[in-house]
């Protein structure tokens, strides 16, 4: 009975810094929101932001910033920091390589081209064939192409690296080189098309949340929902699937299928992020890190549904808080999210590809 009773009590004690850490990181995001939406070129008072966010229907100027631009790109932050973390984490579970994130496997790179490849044949297709200059694309089916562009270039990067049994730097390597291959596909494709498209395309393309409002908000969440759902449900199959392949067919679990059902929740997770924002490189692979370290400097250890969840804070946190330093560092103008996020994740990449060497 004093075990039971002890035991009982080490879990409680265990659980508190957990808790602690979860709440630190929903009150440092809440805070950041707010920073969001009071910070931009037209500073916003607090009271102003209040008020305008009680009021149903935009009354003034401060409303209509608010709820035209701040609200929607804060949201739309938050969301695919969601979906880049919790990518990078299925990846490096899966793979079981510290290295793995949604811009080295190439799912960035394959999701840009598939998408600018299916604008550029649409915009020839209706000018050319139908000669219609004012046609419009339905942005609706863009998740899906970049699920099928994402999904292409990953499992090119990962043939590449079978042979080498997924070494990390071998991974790392035939990762960058297909996703320069794919980028510099991209940029011929936007130079050689010369459409109207060309500008945006090229903002969309170094990863920016500029002129996002609630239609591609609207447009991700289902593919949230459906991702975040799977992730959880994949949770005891994710922990089997970090041990080697002869130990997971031990347990009795279907390795090859559990692992291509992974790979593809994790590369729809970063595709239809990829396809609202642009690709945000290096979110997969700082956030599972610095959860890992939190988890680990409190004592609590690497516990898989641990990990997703602060991930998926941390993962909100740090693409809003880049956001945020996007249009303030030299407001009026804006750097493109993706930029200040790749700068951070270099450095960091660096530093795994020599720990691993």
């Amino acid at each position: 009975m004093n075990q039971v009773i002890a035991t009982r009590s080490d879990i409680t004690a265990k659980a508190w810094p957990f808790y602690g850490l979860l709440i630190s990181l929903f009150v440092l995001l809440v805070g950041l929101f707010f920073a969001a939406l009071c910070l931009g070129s037209v500073p916003l008072s607090i009271q102003a932001v209040w008020q305008a966010l009680l009021s149903s229907t935009p009354q003034n100027s401060e409303s209509n910033i608010l709820w035209q631009l701040r609200l929607p790109r804060s949201l739309l932050a938050i969301v695919v920091g969601v979906h880049f973390a919790l990518a990078g984490l299925i990846l490096q579970a899966v793979i079981r390589n510290p290295l793995a994130d949604p811009s080295i496997l190439g799912v960035n790179g394959g999701a840009s081209l598939a998408i600018v490849l299916c604008l550029l044949v649409f915009d020839y297709v209706q000018l050319q064939v139908f000669n219609l200059s004012d046609s419009r694309f339905n942005f609706v089916w863009l998740p899906a192409i970049a699920l099928l562009g994402g999904t292409l270039a990953t499992a090119l990067v990962l043939k590449l690296s079978w042979r080498q049994q997924l070494q990390p730097n071998q991974l790392a390597l035939n990762g960058v080189a297909i996703g320069a291959v794919l980028n510099a596909l991209v940029m011929w494709a936007i130079l050689a098309w010369g459409g109207n498209r060309t500008e945006t395309s090229l903002i969309w393309l170094a990863g920016s949340l500029y002129g996002r409002d609630f239609s591609q908000l609207l447009l991700l969440l289902p593919w949230t929902f459906i991702g975040v759902f799977g992730c959880f449900l994949l949770l005891k199959h994710l922990s089997i699937l970090q041990l080697d392949s002869d130990a997971a067919h031990t347990l009795g679990l279907n390795v090859k299928r559990w692992r291509l059902t992974s790979l593809f929740i994790a590369v729809a997770l970063a595709a239809s992020a990829t396809a609202v924002t642009g690709p945000l490189g290096f979110v997969g692979l700082i956030v599972p890190h610095f959860a890992k370290v939190l988890l680990n400097r409190l004592g609590l250890g690497i516990s898989l549904p641990h990990l997703m969840v602060v991930c998926m804070l941390a993962g909100a946190t740090l693409t809003l808080a880049a956001d945020i330093a996007s249009r303030t560092l030299i407001s009026p103008l804006e750097i493109p999210t993706g930029t200040l996020t790749t700068l951070m994740g270099i450095p960091i990449l660096l530093l795994l590809i020599r720990r691993q060497s």
